[in-house]
């Protein structure tokens, strides 16, 4: 397996001027506030239109005052250890029960909040972790990228349409195979119509689970493939990568041909997922940013549109969002990174990172590399509560 080191770049809003520190790996953030606050909602409009600043060496909060801005280091990159995944030897699906009936009555869809400070503060990277971890490879046949729905990403409800997402969807022709992302036993390969696997009982029509012979943590890893047909493939039986599994189809709640792909770790629930572009490998002409979008006392922004903007004379820019959350909190970041925003198939280049929060701009400069994850923090100002227009009583 090949590992990459990580750079962090950490971006502050202190009082009136921007600091900007270059983090190595190993350092660890700032201490977060261990004080639980009162939530806070801030009614906030989603940007409709892109931002207006053209890109910048040096990173920009609008509006400025008249000081210097902090010069900002450039990331670079250095080879970092490799650490070998541990195998587990007899895959099980899980080392405890879990209860398959279905809920009754369905549980229904929560309300998602967005432009949000969580009262929360949010887990800190672990810099004994953040090596890359590509053990998967595309799971749909070809060479190159794997093409997802960067409009409903891990973490986003794709604008209130959805349920909260907690995996990631690629369209291709009805009937395509399916493969295997890795080596491992089939634990699941069935209709989840009386069983429950999803968001309720027939979420995901027909679904294949593969459980890794490699495990994280001295936790298991399993994949699950949704919304899949002419399932090729029995409980128990051992397949390597690349072996096909299923085939594209639809069923539960899909009613177009797509893959809905899913990465659990720990056990296989729907509440235990990861985002799969960080266990998918890019190859070698995509890179992946992740990144970290908070407040000085580290609670996480959710529901935050962060832009990518490519520093070129034409720039197309690539819209994330920050992940939102739910009461019972189904989203989950990498133990190593900790992030709560992630940009995948990027191409390599120089970009900057950009949000708009409370009205203050924010942009971080970021090196992508093919093959590799890239990483940023932006820490946003204190939060500021709205205050009474004159016009409020009108």
């Amino acid at each position: 397996m090949n590992f990459r080191n990580i750079t962090w770049i950490c971006l502050s809003w202190i009082f009136g001027g921007l600091i900007l520190v270059g983090c190595a790996s190993g350092e660890s953030l700032a201490a977060l506030a261990e004080t639980a606050v009162p939530t806070i909602m801030v009614t906030a409009e989603l940007p409709t239109s892109t931002p207006t600043l053209l890109p910048t060496v040096t990173p920009t909060l609008l509006p400025t005052d008249t000081k210097t801005p902090t010069p900002e280091p450039t990331a670079t990159m250095t080879p970092s250890p490799t650490v070998a995944p541990t195998a587990t030897l007899v895959p099980t699906e899980t080392a405890v029960p879990i209860n398959r009936a279905c809920p009754e009555p369905a549980p229904l869809k929560p309300e998602y909040n967005r432009y949000f400070l969580s009262p929360q503060k949010w887990p800190t990277p672990d810099p004994s972790l953040t090596n890359s971890h590509f053990w998967m490879a595309k799971p749909l046949p070809g060479a190159g990228r794997f093409l997802v729905n960067q409009t409903f990403p891990y973490g986003s409800d794709s604008s209130g349409r959805y349920l909260l997402h907690n995996g990631v969807d690629s369209a291709e022709k009805l009937g395509t195979p399916v493969l295997a992302v890795a080596d491992g036993t089939i634990v699941v390969a069935q209709s989840d119509m009386n069983e429950w696997y999803g968001w309720r009982c027939d979420w995901y029509g027909q679904l294949v689970v593969l459980q890794l012979d490699e495990t994280w943590l001295d936790q298991p890893i399993f994949v699950l493939y949704g919304h899949v047909l002419n399932i090729n493939v029995d409980v128990g039986q051992r397949v390597k990568q690349g072996d096909p599994v299923a085939e594209i189809g639809f069923g539960g709640v899909a009613t177009a041909p797509h893959l809905h792909l899913e990465v659990r770790i720990g056990t296989n629930e729907f509440d235990a997922t990861q985002n799969p572009m960080l266990w998918i490998d890019p190859g070698p002409t995509r890179g992946v940013v992740v990144g970290r979008l908070l407040d000085p006392e580290g609670r996480p922004w959710q529901g935050v549109t962060v832009t990518l903007i490519p520093k070129t004379e034409d720039p197309e820019f690539i819209n994330t969002w920050t992940y939102l959350d739910d009461p019972l909190h189904m989203i989950n970041p990498d133990e190593g990174f900790a992030e709560n925003f992630v940009f995948a198939d990027v191409r390599p280049g120089t970009y900057d990172v950009f949000t708009k929060i409370q009205g203050k701009e924010y942009r971080i400069p970021v090196e992508v590399i093919g093959g590799q994850i890239s990483t940023v923090e932006l820490v946003s100002a204190p939060f500021v509560a709205p205050t009474a227009s004159l016009n409020d009583d009108e």
